[in-house]
C-alpha cells in the first residue's frame, strides 16, 4: 500500500525548503512505497479599503492573480525537478496549489489526503527569525500543533556571515555540484545569486550578481562548468 509524504514548499524555495527536499528525496529513494505530494500555498491578499457594500474598516479577501498562480506552478516544477534528477518517476510525485493561510492549508490538505507524514522547513534560530516568530508565529510550529499525522521539521543548515561574496558563492556552487554529481545543472548569475543568497542578505542585488558571476567564471576556469550563450544570455552548465 502506498504511503504519502506531504512536503510544504515555500515560494522562494528557501535553504530550509531545499534541505527538506533533500531529506524527503532520501526517504523516497529508500522506500519505493512512498509517494510525495508537493504543496505550495498562495496566501490570500486582503484589502481594508471601504468599497460599495462594505462597512468602513471591513477586510475583504482579494482574488489571486494569474501571475501568482504561474509563480506557484513554477516553484512546484523546480521542486519536482530535484526529485527527477535522481530518477524518481513523476508517477510518484503529485503537485498541489492551495490558497489561504499556509499552516492551516498544509494541515487541511494532510487531513483530506490521509498523509502519513508532513515535512516542512524551518528557517532557523537567527535573531531575525526569532523576532518574526515572536510577532507572527511560526508556520512549522503551527503545523506541528495542528497536524493529524507525524511532522518532520527540517532546519536550514547553519550559514556563516560571508566576508568574501565571491568565495561564498564559489563554495556554495562547489558543494551543490558535489551533492548533485551526475545530474545536469544549468545556472545563470541571477539564479545563483538568489539560490545561494547569504542569510544576512534580504535580496540579491548588483553586488551579489557580480560576485556570483565571478564565482561561476572561476568554476569555468577550473573545468567544473562550461560557459554557453543562449539568446544573448550567459548560462553555465556542468557538461
Amino acid at each position: 500500500m502506498n504511503r504519502h509524504i506531504l512536503l510544504g514548499i515555500d515560494p522562494a524555495i528557501s535553504p530550509a525548503t531545499r534541505q527538506a527536499i533533500t531529506k524527503v528525496r532520501e526517504l523516497v529513494e529508500q522506500a519505493p512505497a512512498f509517494h510525495v505530494i508537493l504543496l505550495t500555498v498562495i496566501p490570500i491578499p486582503y484589502t481594508a479599503s471601504p468599497s460599495l457594500g462594505m462597512y468602513v474598516g471591513q477586510i475583504q479577501p482579494l482574488p489571486i492573480t494569474t501571475e501568482q498562480r504561474s509563480e506557484a506552478e513554477e516553484v512546484l516544477k523546480r521542486a519536482r525537478l530535484e526529485f527527477q534528477k535522481y530518477a524518481i518517476s513523476s508517477e510518484r510525485i503529485e503537485m498541489m496549489i492551495r490558497v489561504g493561510e499556509p499552516a492551516g492549508e498544509i494541515v487541511r490538505a494532510a487531513r483530506e489526503l490521509g498523509a502519513d507524514l508532513i515535512v516542512v522547513g524551518s528557517r532557523g534560530e537567527g535573531l531575525r527569525h526569532k523576532l518574526r516568530r515572536l510577532l507572527v508565529g511560526s508556520i512549522s510550529r503551527r503545523v506541528l500543533a495542528l497536524a493529524p499525522c507525524p511532522v518532520m521539521i527540517v532546519m536550514a543548515p547553519p550559514i556563516a556571515r560571508p566576508g568574501d561574496l565571491v568565495a561564498w558563492y564559489r563554495k556554495a556552487l562547489t558543494a551543490y555540484l558535489e551533492e548533485h554529481t551526475g545530474a545536469l545543472a544549468v545556472f545563470t548569475p541571477q539564479e545563483v545569486a538568489t539560490m545561494f543568497l547569504p542569510a544576512n542578505k534580504k535580496k540579491a542585488g548588483r553586488k551579489e550578481i557580480a560576485a556570483a558571476t565571478l564565482a561561476l567564471e572561476h568554476l569555468v576556469n577550473s573545468g567544473r562548468l562550461c560557459r554557453h550563450e543562449v539568446k544573448g544570455q550567459l548560462r553555465y552548465v556542468n557538461d
